[in-house]
């Protein structure tokens, strides 16, 4: 009858004229016009639940299973008629809250849970996905039926339908990002092909009636000598899969996501959904009427084909050999199959990519600077690769489906899935307890439940299939998905559904009642509960008060001029008898009391409507008498403002919340140069920009888009601030702020004359600028020359300072080592030669301390001094100063009272001791009696440490000059004092460094405070470990190997550790010590020094170890203060001496090696 092509050409033509549709409504929609935004358009809208299961499926259900396909035409019926405030209070919270898909919805009532939107996206796509296969094997069918007398083709159509509709999906359903922005040209499209389907199956059904048979009465003659056709409807109404259809498709209008797209994203206008509660269900009645006599025909023409009867459709006019119906069935199936396949593809592409993709894709930008660039089209290119990917998906699933009998399996398998949507959905309306861990804890165990009752059965190979349901899971018998927890009899759906919703309902419930409350729960359930539901009684007349009553209300409170015209046009539009004795519908009182309240405020427009509508005949002189007084009112404040902004110089303009004029004054006027009458109460502030925009005063090209986006300023109500050149030379400054309840004040200043003087100011500037470009260059020379000379000065400091130190810790040891040996002959005797020896080690600690200072100056100069920065435990830096000082302040006559803080902090440990050491020994140094406090406190993000004293104090005009280098105050008590003047300056230095704050106060002849800023840690370190106590052992005997490079000091060296009884072997460096090595034993412990001529010690160290069998415990000695070193030392176990030594420090580190 049809060849291929011919067939081909006709499906394309139909897709061709989508195409132009949703065209044409996406054009009326940007143009402004609302043509097609009207009711009708909606209801047809709805009509993408009749998919091709309700085209060929509800007739092959009929066929085999009688009375069994009238549920899913009769569940939505109800749901439409019963549930109508269900239906309006759903469409109002959404569009309140701005919803973009029901998982948008569920997430947004509890407690915005992105968890949840994300189950809720999966669940819709793995429970809608055999869905849409169903439609393109349903298109499949078609083609394979009506092309099985013509040659072979090969050609995938399901392949070739859904590139058509991802084609057209991808051009209608992305061209708005935001999605609460209505898709016109999409939904025209879908309405067109409802109204088409509707018309085909009506046309066949007529045609069955009046052309296979004569009439109805003649269909119900032959009927009646058809026992199968009797036997086919028997009375089974009420059966098992009945009521479980009949539930199922009663929620299914509500829960499935291309019908809440469809009825609720998609609607812009509250009434229409009274046009739904009568259209919408006599679309679906036509339906439901018209399957019996194409049944009856097919049962009585055709009963070799009650097996396949989802091909009635086609079968019938192909059998009557009638091209035109056969092309009119084939085109109705077309629209059935594709209008499901692009609505839901929308829906589920928007809750992939707003609930999944996109949150994915934040998170992955979070740590860059513009984490926004881009998003539009990255949102785009999201939702368009969720849509190929959806019918990519669906495509592969439809091969899976070969098995299956009949199409209402596998829409009922859907409906099941989404019907997990129901109890929270519902619970969100009017449960306020109903919570998030009750709503993701019921759909994640309901949905389980469906998968493993009645998805994995469909999915699962047949045998696989057999043994479940005759051992169960793991064998568990009571795990059989047909028969769970024992209980059998059912059928297979009614079983899953009934354990699946129950075990949902329950956890759902549960889970709510035990959980937290927060406050955002609280707030989120009373935005979606407490929602007024008095919608049904809006056409409906108000007993208490009639529209004459409340027009002399209205003028009273507004004024005669204003009130007239916005009360009856209001009355046109919305088609109220102009009949004033009638009663006032009650969307007039509302309308009344809103124009009330921009003029008295809400609570006042509230109490005059209350008591009119509360009035008896007796009151209504009192409700007149409270809007004289209330009129009087506002007219003496509207004439006190009107003289307030009189007085203003700046242009002042008012427009309220419906974007009209409401107050000026007359500097706007002339500012403006506006002529007469063009200012005037209630004229659209759209006019004026427009006024403006043809004087040229806008910089844009296009007239309406310069006033469409001035206009759409205000409506958004954001603060601002801008100037604009007006044509004639005049600048002006406008500033807009939005009023409480809406509107907004706009305030424009004639700046001209500052423009021109900051103009004069910027070229004297500029010639100043020159002027100071060429001084500072010549300054920035001579400080460069400067800078050179300095930083020479400071490096040669640096480095003849370390050549210093070694003769001096030579010296040192020397003097140690031989008042060790004259104490030991003889101590007595040589007495007098003790006190020199320890007059000579004092004045080398000077000299040394000295050298140190001017080192330690000059690497914080030249920014060689390194540092480590860690978390670090105040306690374990406190507490060794507090020890090391108390005996100090003692020996002073003073007392130091210290209080060791445990905080962590970010810090240099070596550098923060050096700063805190100076302030101690300061403190000490300068206080002549009382004492010092050395302790903690807590200052926001940060510890300050601080050292008090009761010193003679430092005057404030003296605060800076402490700070610099060889600076010492005049001596103002008797106690002498030492040093030169560096410790402050260090301190400084090393405080900038670490990034430090230091700070002093001081009260002359009470004391100072110095205090050290330093920041707190974002970790906490774990808790000290007590160090076991270790008994110390002697060192006599100890065998020594010493390597140094510098004579002397190895010299000094010997000789110390000779005094404390030591054997001694020395080297020059590693060549000379693996001479020696070979030559004597192992020694107990290696003292080796970093810095060597050809090598560092850490080289000597390795060496020696190669020479000996054991591995000796090793020292190492340096003067670098470089802290990666002693990091370094620390990672190889070696231990580790800061020059210059010691006796006592080379006694304690190797006491602590022979321990």
């Amino acid at each position: 009858m049809f060849s291929l092509w011919q067939l081909s050409g006709l499906a394309l033509g139909y897709v061709l004229v989508l195409f132009v549709i949703a065209w044409w409504g996406d054009r009326a929609a940007r143009q402004g016009r609302k043509t097609f935004q009207n009711a009708w358009v909606y209801s047809l809208g709805l009509g993408v639940y009749c998919t091709s299961w309700t085209f060929y499926g509800a007739v092959g259900e009929a066929a085999q299973n009688g009375w069994n396909y009238l549920p899913i035409y009769l569940g939505p019926i109800l749901t439409v008629l019963l549930g109508g405030a269900l239906i309006y209070k759903m469409v109002t919270v959404a569009q309140q809250h701005h919803i973009t898909s029901i998982a948008d919805f569920l997430a947004a009532r509890y407690g915005k849970s992105r968890r949840l939107a994300v189950l809720v996206t999966l669940v819709a796509i793995i429970g809608v996905l055999p869905y849409i296969a169903l439609q393109l094997k349903a298109v499949t069918l078609s083609f394979d039926y009506v092309l099985k007398d013509s040659a072979q083709y090969d050609m995938d159509t399901a392949l070739l339908v859904a590139v058509l509709m991802a084609v057209f999906t991808l051009l209608f359903g992305t061209r708005h990002i935001d999605t609460t922005e209505h898709q016109s040209g999409l939904m025209l499209a879908v309405s067109f092909e409802s109204f088409i389907k509707v018309v085909a199956f009506v046309l066949l059904g007529l045609y069955c009636l009046y052309f296979i048979f004569d009439g109805p009465l003649d269909m119900w003659q032959q009927v009646a000598l058809q026992d199968d056709v009797f036997q086919i409807f028997e009375p089974t109404l009420f059966s098992q899969s009945f009521v479980t259809a009949l539930l199922l498709s009663m929620v299914a209008i509500l829960c499935l996501p291309r019908q809440f797209h469809a009825g609720v994203v998609e609607n812009n206008d509250l009434r229409h959904l009274r046009t739904t509660r009568w259209l919408f269900p006599l679309y679906l009645l036509m339906f439901a009427v018209f399957v019996l006599p194409i049944v009856v025909a097919g049962v009585i023409t055709q009963p070799y084909l009650i097996g396949q009867a989802d091909t009635y459709m086609l079968s019938l006019p192909m059998a009557q050999d009638n091209s035109t119906m056969l092309m009119v069935s084939f085109i109705g199936g077309i629209a059935a199959a594709t209008g499901m396949v692009i609505v839901s593809t929308v829906s589920l592409a928007i809750m992939l990519t707003n609930e999944v993709l996109l949150p994915l894709w934040l998170q992955s930008r979070l740590h860059e600077r513009d984490q926004l660039a881009g998003l539009s089209r990255q949102l785009r290119f999201l939702r368009r690769a969720s849509i190929l990917v959806l019918l990519g998906l669906a495509f592969a699933f439809h091969t899976l489906i070969d098995r299956f009998d009949g199409l209402a399996s596998i829409g009922l398998l859907s409906f099941a899935a989404v019907a997990q949507f129901a109890p929270s959905l519902v619970g969100a309306l009017y449960w306020r307890t109903g919570h998030k861990q009750g709503a993701f804890a019921g759909l994640g165990f309901g949905f389980l439940l469906w998968f493993y009752c009645l998805l994995m059965p469909v999915i699962l190979p047949v045998e696989w299939v057999q043994t479940l349901n005759e051992r169960g899971l793991l064998g568990l018998g009571l795990l059989r998905p047909h028969a769970m927890f024992g209980i059998e009899g059912l059928e297979p759906l009614t079983h899953g559904v009934f354990w699946s919703l129950s075990v949902n309902l329950a956890a759902f419930i549960y889970f709510s009642r035990r959980a937290h409350h927060d406050a955002l729960d609280e707030a989120q359930a009373a935005r979606f509960v407490d929602m007024p539901m008095d919608w049904w009684r809006e056409g409906i007349g108000h007993p208490s008060i009639t529209t004459a009553e409340l027009l002399e209300v209205c003028k009273r409170g507004l004024g005669h001029p204003r009130a007239e015209p916005l009360f009856f046009d209001y009355m046109r539009r919305r088609n109220v008898s102009e009949q004033l004795a009638l009663p006032a519908p009650l969307h007039l009182v509302r309308y009344v009391e809103r124009l009330l309240a921009g003029t008295m405020g809400a609570s006042t427009a509230r109490i005059v409507m209350s008591t009119l509508l509360r009035k008896q005949n007796s009151r209504h002189d009192d409700v007149v008498r409270m809007m004289d007084e209330a009129s009087e009112l506002i007219q003496f404040n509207h004439q006190l403002l009107r003289t307030t902004i009189e007085t203003i110089s700046q242009g002042i303009c008012v427009v309220d919340r419906q974007m009209q004029v409401v107050a000026w004054n007359q500097a706007y006027v002339k500012l403006f140069d506006y002529p007469d009458g063009l200012i005037r109460l209630g004229r659209p502030i759209e006019d004026v920009y427009r006024y403006n925009a043809e004087r040229g005063y806008y910089e844009g090209g296009n007239l309406e888009d310069d006033v469409s986006k001035r206009v759409q300023l205000l409506r958004e109500g954001h603060s601002h601030q801008f100037e604009r050149e007006l044509p004639n030379g005049i600048v002006v400054e406008v500033r807009g702020t939005p009023m409480m309840g809406g509107g907004f004040v706009s305030t424009y200043m004639d700046i001209t004359e500052r423009k021109r003087d900051e103009q004069a100011l910027r070229q004297i500037n500029e010639s100043l600028e020159n002027r100071v470009a060429e001084r500072t260059r010549k300054l920035t020379e001579v400080n460069e020359k400067l800078a050179r000379a300095n930083d020479g000065k400071t490096r040669f400091l640096a480095a003849a300072g370390h050549d210093l130190m070694q003769p001096l810790n030579a010296a040192q040891l020397f003097t140690s080592s031989l008042r060790q040996q004259l104490v030991k002959r003889d101590g007595e005797s040589f007495s007098r030669e003790v006190d020199v020896l320890g007059h000579i080690d004092t004045s080398l600690q000077a000299a040394e301390q000295i050298i140190s200072a001017l080192m330690e100056i000059s690497k914080l100069d030249t920014g060689t001094m390194p540092t480590h920065v860690h978390p670090l435990r105040l306690g374990s830096l406190m507490a060794p100063l507090n020890q090391e000082f108390s005996a100090l302040a003692a020996a002073n006559g003073l007392r130091l009272r210290s209080v060791i803080c445990e905080a962590v902090v970010e810090t240099d440990e070596g550098l923060l001791r050096r700063v805190l050491q100076n302030l101690l020994s300061n403190a000490i140094r300068y206080t002549e009696h009382g004492r010092i406090l050395f302790g903690c406190r807590r200052q926001h993000n940060a510890i300050r440490i601080e050292v008090w004293d009761t010193g003679p104090g430092i005057p404030d005009d003296q605060h800076e000059q402490i700070f610099r280098e060889f600076q010492r105050l005049p001596q103002q008590s008797r106690k002498p004092v030492k040093g030169l003047g560096l410790g402050l300056a260090i301190a400084d230095r090393i405080c900038r460094l670490l990034g430090h704050r230091l700070t002093v106060r001081s009260w002359p002849g009470k004391g100072t405070v110095f205090s050290v800023t330093v920041p707190l840690a974002s970790g906490e370190l774990p808790p000290l470990l007590q160090e076991a106590e270790t008994a110390s052992k002697g060192i006599e005997g100890l065998r020594v190997f010493c390597v140094d490079n510098d004579p002397a000091l190895l010299a000094s060296l010997v000789a110390a550790l000779e005094m404390l009884d030591c054997d001694v072997v020395a080297a020059s460096g590693l060549d000379d010590a693996l001479q020696k090595a070979v030559n004597n034993p192992a020694p107990d412990v290696l003292l080796v020094d970093y810095q060597l001529d050809n090598e560092d010690g850490f080289a000597v160290i390795e060496g020696l170890d190669s020479c000996w069998e054991d591995v000796v415990p090793a020292i190492l000695m340096t003067a670098d203060r470089n802290p990666h070193v002693r990091e370094r030392a620390e990672e190889q176990g070696v231990g580790f001496l800061q020059k210059p030594l010691t006796e006592g420090m080379l006694r304690r580190a190797l006491e602590q090696i022979n321990s």
